[in-house]
């Protein structure tokens, strides 16, 4: 009998400290609410000093844990989705192994910016699917991006604008195995001709030293001579990937019942709700809740949506997600 992957448990934390588009506004000495009113990011949470991803992540992973009935020690493998880790090296998924006590699981780190969590849920998936010794997997996917921003009111009219955006935070899912379909298909796409457009360009390309602190180039920022990707880029290739993986899944992209995308920008939402032939309440937004957490945030609106009893048994759930470099993945599951 073929092994499945469904999603057993679905978990999610905040910070504490909550900023408002107001109070930022006036912190950045920009516009804030108008900007992001389209956008439909109405707050963002903040990491404490001390708080690190992995305690974000931990947090977030318990509360999968119980929704699924598991202990720590039951989980076979952790998946770690970050652009934030707590340090270049080693992987933060093995200090999530400590924290959470999941002394039987094997770990890894996906760094695919806010494309990684759709990422890692394929691959954990495929653990579950073909290895019969992985019966239970923790995908996490946490954000720590704004210890990586200027906040000062003098940063570059562009840095301002990434400031805006982004929100601490972490969003976990437990999937097991399953006799029953849960994933169905997934894919992956890149254009790495876009790899220059923002990120955080510090690496062995280029070290860090004093010069690059006291320019404050150690910070998230636009690539001075990059590319500048396209305003529909995601209204654009979304709904490509999302029709493609449905047909590899064996539904059409109208058997969706739940789209969770990116929470970062709702027209492009919108747009691809259009053209797949799909109602706007086909999708679940909660960046007006929560900010937008990155590689948390499609996690963070399935937790939402479970919640408020948005996903029923036999639904499909597609996830679809995309990130700086410029990474694109979806993928489709049954709810079990």
């Amino acid at each position: 009998m073929r092994r499945h992957a469904r999603i057993a448990g679905v978990g999610m934390y905040l910070p504490k400290r909550e900023v408002s588009n107001e109070e930022l506004g006036r912190l950045l000495e920009y516009d804030v609410p108008t900007y992001l009113q389209d956008k439909r990011i109405g707050r963002r949470f903040i990491a404490e000093p001390e708080e690190s991803t992995s305690d974000m992540a931990v947090q977030a992973a318990r509360e999968a844990l119980r929704a699924a009935g598991l202990a720590p020690q039951e989980l076979d493998l952790i998946i770690l989705a970050t652009d934030t880790p707590d340090y270049v090296t080693p992987p933060t998924s093995a200090i999530i192994q400590h924290k959470l006590g999941a002394i039987n699981a094997g770990t890894f780190d996906v760094n695919a910016a806010c494309a990684d969590e759709t990422i890692a849920l394929i691959s954990a998936a495929h653990f579950i699917t073909f290895d019969p010794a992985i019966h239970h997997v923790l995908v996490v996917g946490a954000y720590g991006m704004t210890k990586w921003i200027d906040w000062s009111p003098y940063a570059h009219s562009a840095t301002k604008v990434l400031a805006t955006l982004f929100s601490d935070g972490a969003g976990a899912v437990v999937l097991s195995a399953s006799d029953q379909p849960g994933f169905l298909a997934g894919k992956i796409k890149t254009e790495g001709a876009f790899w220059d457009t923002y990120g955080i360009y510090i690496g062995t390309a280029r070290p860090l030293d004093l010069s690059l602190v006291q320019q404050k180039k150690h910070y998230l920022r636009f690539h001075e001579n990059g590319h500048r990707v396209p305003p529909d880029f995601n209204a654009v290739r979304w709904p490509q990937i999302l029709t493609e993986t449905a047909h590899s899944g064996g539904c059409k992209p109208q058997d969706i019942n739940l789209l969770l995308t990116n929470q970062v920008e709702y027209q492009a939402v919108l747009a691809t709700l259009q053209a797949l032939g799909l109602p706007e309440t086909r999708t679940h937004w909660v960046a007006d809740k929560f900010g937008y957490a990155g590689s948390a945030s499609a996690f963070m609106a399935l937790w939402d949506a479970e919640t408020e009893g948005r996903v029923k048994s036999g639904d499909i759930v597609a996830f679809c997600t995309s990130g700086a470099g410029f990474v694109l993945a979806t993928a489709l599951f049954r709810w079990i």
